[in-house]
């Protein structure tokens, strides 16, 4: 059993939320246990002898909060001091992700290296401390300094892979997309800004197509079909097989696709009649999203056998029907924090390795990173990144088919970026996190997760519900302008 104690001046309650609390192993995988408070203390019960890390919603400055951890801990009696272990934990990701990267030179690191100076500081002179809330106080100006320091180590790391990548060849034409939701029909401002981007990826909602049972409706669907035709833009269509979970609960099946979850064969001639047509019905496509969040714990009971066998029904079924069609599989919460060690499932990575040793005929697969949005909570971008990086050479093509963070919405759950959500946060993270993806050579392309707000959210479009451009949309269109041509300049020995 592990005790974490909280000194905060809003009571043991005020700013440490267990919403997306989950213990970390020593791989970096959430594992199994019991997270529960006692009074002022966080207590863990993991599953077996095992040295485990907090991870937690972490307040970081005024109202920022998002997903930090502590390191790797030993089991023992006397209680962990909860802020000093997470500024621990920023000091060391810092130093480990600069030797990663070969990052440690100054003018590499630049102010990255005297911010996280200045957080070691603040986390030694709180080790020393002998009043709590002083040391308390400290602690959390550590972590602050000590992220900061790490989201400017990662975008300096980006910037550096970016004009590796695109020093003597600029990005080709299928690198940057969006995702339009055909259920808001296009408009004079909607297509004016879907025009900027080369990828037009059509969330293809089973639910709107078919709410009842053999009452398909593909008007909304057509009209943006029609459009990105004689745009002559780059179409992707799905997913054809979308097992997202919102509220603990699956939100994208129809009701009456739920209810043969139970009937296995009813289940598959359902998934097959789906795929083959809309495969027929839009010949001219040329890849889809056979399924997304498959790999969700959520499905768990159904046994990775049984949601291997759909994902390759969907596949075989475009595929038969469109000779020419590729598939493509988009992982959900890539994170794994959900996963917690379920024997009957597999950690993202190792769903992707089944993936290719299962041999299923795909094009890709998908990362979808869209936070602050449903279920999954905020990181900071060096987590982002290195959570990234662990899809490094699974010997199949990767791209990020959604990214996105919300311009307003609710913070109680998931978190917030920075001050609190806005166009600018929003512009921000934007920028950062395509430079992020597409500094990587092993990703593809990147496409931001929603065209246009819908009326009542999520938020995260680059136009607002009226059709107004946000400040996001010009950032992604100037970085695909900057890269659309050879960047020049010198190699620089980074990784």
């Amino acid at each position: 059993m592990y005790r974490f104690r909280v000194y905060d001046p809003a009571g043991p309650d005020g700013s440490w939320s267990l919403q997306s609390a989950h213990l970390v192993g020593s791989d970096g995988r959430s594992a199994p246990g019991i997270i529960r408070r006692d009074g002022a203390f966080i207590v863990c019960e993991p599953e077996g002898n095992r040295s485990i890390g907090l991870a937690l919603l972490v307040s970081v400055g005024a109202d920022e909060r998002t997903v930090l951890q502590t390191c790797l801990l030993p089991a023992r009696p006397e209680p962990y001091d909860l802020s000093i272990e997470i500024a621990r934990w920023a000091i060391k990701q810092w130093l480990e992700r600069c030797e990663a990267w070969q990052m440690w030179r100054p003018s590499l690191s630049a102010d990255s290296a005297e911010k996280w100076e200045d957080a070691r500081v603040c986390f030694r002179a709180a080790l020393k401390c002998d009043d709590p809330v002083e040391a308390e106080r400290l602690a959390r100006k550590s972590i602050a300094v000590g992220i900061d320091a790490a989201e400017s180590l990662t975008e300096r790391h980006a910037d550096f892979l970016l004009a590796q990548r695109f020093r003597r060849k600029g990005a080709s034409a299928a690198t940057f997309g969006v995702c339009v939701d055909p259920a808001l029909p296009p408009t004079v401002a909607s297509c004016a800004a879907a025009k900027l981007f080369d990828v037009i990826a059509l969330r293809t909602s089973w639910r709107e197509i078919e709410p009842k049972a053999g009452k398909r409706d593909y008007s909304k669907l057509d009209a943006w079909m029609q459009w990105a035709t004689n745009e002559r833009k780059f179409i992707v269509l799905g997913p054809i097989l979308d097992f997202s979970v919102r509220n603990g609960a699956p939100c994208e099946l129809p009701a009456h696709v739920i209810a043969a979850l139970k009937k296995p064969k009813q289940f598959r001639e359902l998934v097959h009649d789906h795929a083959t047509d809309i495969a027929s019905r839009y010949p001219g496509v040329k890849l889809a999203i056979a399924s997304s969040g498959t790999n969700l714990p959520y499905w768990g009971g159904y046994g990775l056998d049984q949601i291997f066998d759909w994902m390759r029904v969907a596949i075989t079924s475009l595929r038969t029907a469109n000779r020419s069609l590729n598939s493509m599989i988009e992982l959900q919460s890539i994170a794994g924090e959900e996963w917690k060690g379920a024997t009957n499932f597999a950690w993202p990575v190792s769903f992707v390795q089944r993936i290719v040793s299962e041999n299923l005929p795909i094009a890709a697969i998908g990362l979808r990173v869209v936070e602050g949005v449903g279920s999954d909570a905020v990181h900071d971008l060096l987590t982002l990144a290195t959570v990234i990086d662990r899809f490094r050479g699974l010997e199949v093509r990767t791209l990020v088919s959604a990214f996105g963070m919300p311009s307003a919405g609710a913070t109680d759950r998931v978190g917030v970026r920075r001050a609190g959500w806005s166009d600018e946060v929003q512009r921000a993270w934007g920028g950062s996190m395509a430079r992020v993806a597409l500094g990587r050579p092993f990703i593809e392309a990147a496409w931001w997760s929603r065209l246009q707000d819908a009326a009542g959210g999520p938020h995260d479009g680059v136009l607002d519900v009226a059709g107004r451009a946000k400040p996001v949309l010009r950032e992604l269109v100037e970085l695909k302008r900057r890269v659309s041509v050879p960047l020049g300049g010198l190699e620089v020995d980074v990784v």
